[in-house]
C-alpha cells in the first residue's frame, strides 16, 4: 500500500501539526483522510475573529475516480466558529457543515482549459491541481471560510429587548408611492 503522506509543519510553525496527502494516490485508491482539529490551529480563520472556544473541526477527504476516468476528493468539513453579529455585537455561532467534490487536474493550465470545454451541470465543480504533497488543513480551512456569512447577524438578537425583536415595522403612508406620483403624471 502507497503511503497517503502525513508530515509534520515546515520549520516556521513548528507547534501546528498539518496534514498532507498525496491527491493522485489518494484519487487513485479511493483512500479516506479523516481527522478533528482545534479551531484555534486555523489561523487565517480566526484572525478577526473574536476568541474562539475551545472545540474542535471534523474533517474527512475521500479520493474517487469517476466512471470516465476523471478524480475527485470529495471534502466534508463540520466546525461551529463563532462570528460577532454585527446588530447587536454579541457572539454568533455560526454552524458550517460544507460537503464539497472538487476535481483534481495536473497543471494550471487544465484549470481553464477544461472549464471552457465542460458543459454539463455535473461537471461544474470546482477544481484544484493535483499535488503529491496537497496541505489538507488548508483546504479545510478555505472551505470554513467559504462556509461564513459577509455580515453575520442574528435572526432575532438576544440583547434587544421582546418588544423590539417581535414588533413588525409599519409601512409609512404619508410617503407617496413613486409609482403613483409617474401615474399622475401620466394622466396629465
Amino acid at each position: 500500500m502507497e503511503p497517503l503522506g502525513r508530515a509534520e509543519t515546515p520549520n516556521e510553525n513548528p507547534s501546528r501539526d498539518v496534514s498532507y496527502v498525496d491527491t493522485y494516490v489518494l484519487t487513485r485508491t479511493g483512500h479516506e483522510v479523516s481527522g478533528q482539529t482545534p479551531i484555534s490551529s486555523f489561523e487565517r480563520l480566526i484572525e478577526d475573529l473574536p476568541e474562539q472556544p475551545a472545540s474542535q473541526v471534523s474533517w474527512s477527504v475521500k479520493g474517487e475516480i469517476d466512471p470516465h476516468g476523471r478524480h475527485f476528493l470529495r471534502l466534508s468539513v463540520q466546525a461551529v466558529p463563532v462570528l460577532e453579529c454585527q446588530r447587536c455585537l454579541q457572539p454568533l455561532p455560526w454552524p458550517v457543515d460544507a460537503e464539497n467534490r472538487l476535481r483534481i487536474v495536473k497543471s494550471e493550465a487544465d484549470l481553464d482549459d477544461e472549464g471552457s470545454q465542460d458543459t454539463e451541470a455535473e461537471d461544474m465543480v470546482e477544481r484544484i491541481v493535483g499535488s503529491p504533497r496537497l496541505d489538507v488543513l488548508e483546504l479545510v480551512e478555505d472551505e470554513i471560510i467559504l462556509g461564513l456569512p459577509y455580515v453575520p447577524k442574528h435572526d432575532v438578537c438576544p440583547s434587544l429587548p421582546e418588544a423590539l425583536a417581535t414588533q413588525e415595522p409599519e409601512p409609512d403612508e404619508a410617503e407617496p408611492s413613486p409609482f403613483a406620483v409617474l401615474n399622475q403624471l401620466k394622466k396629465d
